[in-house]
């Protein structure tokens, strides 16, 4: 970076003794599959969300991009000093050392989707200070928010060069340089970021070290302005032409919606498609489409978790399609699902659905009959639930309207529901942190 020699590799590296032990942060365990159950959509939801609101991936706010950025650039240091080191090991490691300071302090309501592992780095307390290795692994921290969330976003956003898509694949090109020199490169981070390396590469963090540092990762502190428009001007200006078009006015409509200061980010979220109809109907139904993907998607949901519920009334948790059937509720549940598919199949204009959301909508549509569209549904579970000939049997460790015994929930992991479209609300979310007071 020219003006800002941030690394000062050689003086660094001969401070820094990384720990071979590091490895890539991982769960401590991989969850009860209720919580993978997707109905063996998985890759037509990941399609329905990038459909409509391309490249984002899981961002949700722009100091996951920081952490994830110094992990590369830490990484590639040590590689040039012989050291073999993970990428996301060290980003995640950031966010772990974040999040613990922001626990420790306390987290405003609305803040609190940005803070991961708060239940396992709680219970995190040392007489010297942490080491990455204390928060980092697996009792601490957990891998899967920005190997998974960021991986997908980074080379769409141009910020990284990637000859995979691996995240511990990328090199920063001039973007993720830029974005790096407007995030740390001021005279007020200069005693702040060796003490981050130190960090990185080993040494436990001090209570001395003070707000300089933690502000550097902390995701509850606002970003630089000047970092904040130039990341407006990456979601208008970098992808191919059809994913930046869309993402461009997306990001235009945010920023009309966001003159009315009352919307919150679900009213914001409810009215961007209205708004990028105003100057593109096409890229709205783009919206729309997706939408009624994620409607329909949920409403089977809503027909399995009756059928979960009956179940758990019955002795051994186990009944026939048929006598399934005899409740009226169910029955109104799979009309309403049958209904939501027959709209979403229905004309609507010049344009049609995109193939990919077809062959689930086209199967609900296809069953008149109740019984064949209930087995069809239970056949796709499989997790929960389970056909076998013509009865439906529930997993012993499920009961209704709760999680499986001993099975808590992930603290790695979105507090969304995978069945919405939440990158256009994680849309609203960036769109607020980078254009108010921008």
């Amino acid at each position: 970076m020219d003006g800002w020699n941030w690394l000062n590799r050689k003086q660094w590296l001969r401070k820094m003794s990384p720990s071979e032990s590091w490895g890539i942060i991982k769960h401590e365990t991989l969850g009860h599959p209720r919580n993978r159950r997707d109905l063996g959509l998985a890759a037509v939801v990941r399609f329905a969300n990038d459909y409509a609101v391309p490249g984002l991936a899981g961002l949700s706010f722009l100091r996951s991009i920081v952490w994830s950025l110094i992990g590369i650039e830490f990484a590639a240091v040590q590689r040039a000093a012989g050291n073999q080191v993970n990428p996301s090991a060290i980003a995640e490691g950031l966010e772990a050392l974040a999040c613990w300071h922001c626990i420790r302090n306390g987290v405003d309501d609305d803040m609190a989707y940005r803070i991961r592992g708060a239940r396992k780095l709680r219970r995190i307390k040392t007489a010297k200070g942490p080491t990455l290795t204390d928060l980092a692994r697996g009792q601490g921290y957990v891998s899967q928010p920005i190997r998974m969330g960021m991986g997908a976003c980074l080379p769409r956003l141009g910020l990284v060069e990637a000859r995979s898509t691996r995240f511990n694949s990328f090199e920063l090109n001039d973007r993720g340089r830029q974005f790096l020199l407007l995030a740390l490169g001021r005279a007020d981070t200069s005693k702040a970021i060796p003490k981050l390396w130190s960090w990185l590469g080993g040494a436990s963090w001090k209570e001395k070290h003070g707000e300089k540092e933690l502000k550097l990762i902390s995701p509850m502190q606002p970003l630089p302005v000047e970092l904040r428009q130039y990341f407006s001007g990456l979601m208008a200006s970098v992808g191919v032409e059809e994913e930046r078009a869309m993402r461009s006015a997306l990001w235009q409509a945010c920023r009309e919606l966001l003159k009315d200061a009352t919307l919150d980010d679900d009213a914001m979220t409810a009215a961007i498609s209205i708004q990028v109809a105003k100057s593109d109907p096409a890229k709205a139904a783009r919206l729309d489409w997706a939408q009624d993907f994620f409607a329909t998607y949920a409403a089977a949901f809503v027909v399995l978790d009756r059928v979960q519920a009956q179940l758990s009334d019955t002795n051994g948790g186990r009944a026939g399609v048929t006598k399934l059937l005899e409740s009226q509720t169910l029955q109104d549940r799979l009309n309403s699902l049958r209904s939501m598919a027959r709209q979403f199949k229905a004309p609507r204009g010049p344009q049609s659905p995109p193939s990919e959301l077809a062959p689930f909508i086209m199967e609900i549509c296809s069953h008149d009959d109740d019984a064949a569209l209930l087995r069809d549904l239970v056949r796709r579970d499989d997790i929960v639930l389970r056909l076998e000939d013509s009865t439906v049997s529930l997993h012993p460790d499920h009961k209704a309207d709760r999680s499986p015994a001993g099975d808590g929930a992930p603290d790695d992991e979105p507090d969304e529901p995978p069945m919405r479209l939440y990158r256009l609300h994680n849309l609203c979310r960036l769109a607020r942190e980078a254009m108010q007071d921008a």
